[in-house]
């Protein structure tokens, strides 16, 4: 009678012992699953400082320059992405006394610029913060209106960018990014010498993964 107890027992025990000790193999590959996001196409929208290159160009627009950006990346590799970006700055100023002595005169003027950008991010690691380093084209098209006389200047140029920053994964699919970029944009020559249009950026931001 007590052999039948214990194989009785035994065997009520084997099923329990069975799915627990599957449950904490498992357990590592469920919690990776859940850690580590799987998307690989990012939509964000970011906003920043712009420190403009140009003496002469802070000069004449002294107002703060705080652009706004919409971002799409593309993860093509376990470090390397691409992605592309639309970049609208605007900002006011007064013309500026370029011979001494001559009376002075300033007028208001009105300068926007739209960027359409292209380019590449190396990503260091793959934990829950992302540094990385890319580099990249754009194509910039700029407008400056001189709002108390008939006068508008437009053109289009081509430059190029180099960026650093971060991102930090707030959850499976939201991400908080900051980025450091140095943009040139030359322009062409003024009355003063040549005239870029880029400068030193600091960009904060929010990602979200699509797929």
């Amino acid at each position: 009678m007590r052999t039948i107890n214990v194989k009785f027992y035994r065997r009520r025990a084997f099923w329990p012992a069975l799915f627990l000790g599957l449950f904490f193999v498992s357990l590592p590959a469920v919690t990776g699953a859940v850690e580590k996001p799987r998307q690989r196409f990012f939509i964000g929208l970011a906003a920043g400082y712009l420190y403009p290159q140009q003496g002469d160009f802070r000069e004449i627009y002294s107002k703060a320059i705080w652009p706004v950006e919409l971002q799409l990346e593309l993860a093509v590799g376990r470090k390397i992405s691409v992605f592309s970006a639309a970049r609208y700055m605007e900002t006011s100023g007064n013309t500026v006394l370029l011979f001494p002595g001559q009376p002075a005169e300033a007028y208001a003027l009105n300068w926007r610029m739209a960027t359409l950008r292209l380019g590449v991010n190396y990503r260091l690691s793959s934990s829950r913060f992302v540094p990385f380093v890319g580099a990249g084209a754009s194509a910039s098209f700029y407008r400056e209106q001189w709002l108390d006389a008939p006068l508008t200047t437009e053109g289009r140029k081509a430059g190029f960018f180099v960026q650093a920053g971060g991102r930090y994964r707030l959850q499976r699919r939201w991400h908080a990014l900051v980025q450091l970029e140095y943009a040139s944009v030359p322009a062409g020559s003024g009355p003063r010498g040549q005239v870029n249009l880029g400068g030193l950026s600091l960009f904060l931001g929010l990602l979200a993964g699509i797929f």
